[in-house]
């Protein structure tokens, strides 16, 4: 059986001069990679740009949590949400 995507995802060299933006914006600096939160909303760029400057917001520039911590409680949250990403 062929795989049928049903979210349609932007490419990333769209017509669409916001989502050149929002790629070249939210890509990872040591990998280069995009995360999959920001291809998954990649067809309205500006809530893609806000849920990564939120994610931002909150995982890096947080304060009263170590990096080790953070990493816990992500990992705790994803597994008792059901994420198998």
């Amino acid at each position: 059986m062929t795989w049928i995507p049903w979210i349609r995802i932007e490419a990333e060299d769209s017509a669409d001069e916001k989502v050149r933006k929002l790629y070249k914006n939210t890509r990872k600096p040591l990998t280069g990679k995009l995360s999959d939160l920001t291809r998954l909303t990649s067809s309205t760029p500006d809530v893609a740009g806000n849920l990564h400057r939120l994610g931002v917001s909150v995982y890096r520039d947080a304060v009263g949590l170590s990096l080790r911590e953070k990493e816990v409680a992500a990992l705790v949250t994803s597994a008792f949400i059901g994420c198998v990403h």
